[in-house]
């Protein structure tokens, strides 16, 4: 069975269907209301689950309803939820969502996952050393995607970086990613002309 890794983001989605998107100051009464797991983190760990792999992923959720569903949710899934914290004193990720017209506004809190940390991603070397490839995104901060990228290097475990949301990549860290998977605009922001050299060491 093929063995995986995700470091990354764990929300919840709270989703709005309207008609419109409101102005500045405005009350509009909204068609529908949802609550959806997300984070794009856990989003790869259910797909590459329900793929068949077998899954471990290291994040955060915070002490409250919503970090109770969200681990809960992960676990009914059969992933490893041995490396994610529960952290009291702080909400779980969230993502504010309104539909309108075919388009989306976004609205997204870390919380939770902002605290993921380097020292979080180190103790769960073990699991890392055992998987065929790790899995991480840019919802986490970025010390604790270069400690994925890092430890990963030491167990030589491929990595596949999603690099979103779009920000420009340090240099060293495309020595380390074996496969990138940006959209267009993901593109055009992790690798500006003067990188497309660097960039070219990974699969895109």
């Amino acid at each position: 069975m093929t063995r995986i890794v995700v470091v990354g983001s764990i929300n919840m989605d709270l989703v709005t269907l309207a008609p419109r998107f409101v102005a500045p100051g405005e009350t509009l009464t909204g068609d529908r209301f949802l609550t959806i797991p997300g984070g794009k983190g856990a989003n790869q760990a259910v797909a590459a689950a329900r793929l068949g792999a077998q899954v471990a992923m290291v994040g955060n959720v915070g002490a409250d309803a919503f970090g109770q569903q969200l681990y809960d949710g992960l676990k009914a899934e059969g992933i490893d939820v041995g490396h994610v914290r529960r952290l009291d004193g702080v909400g779980s990720g969230t993502a504010s969502i309104t539909v309108a017209g075919g388009e989306n506004q976004i609205v997204v809190v870390p919380a939770a996952n902002g605290r993921v940390t380097p020292a979080q991603v180190e103790a769960a070397r073990e699991v890392v050393r055992g998987a065929d490839a790790v899995l991480v995104q840019l919802e986490i901060p970025l010390d604790a995607v270069d400690a994925t990228l890092r430890v990963a290097a030491d167990e030589n475990v491929p990595v596949i970086l999603n690099p979103a949301p779009a920000q420009r990549l340090p240099a060293e860290w495309l020595h380390r990613v074996r496969y990138l998977t940006p959209n267009q605009n993901e593109l055009a922001t992790v690798s500006p002309a003067s990188s497309s050299t660097e960039i070219g060491r990974a699969h895109v």
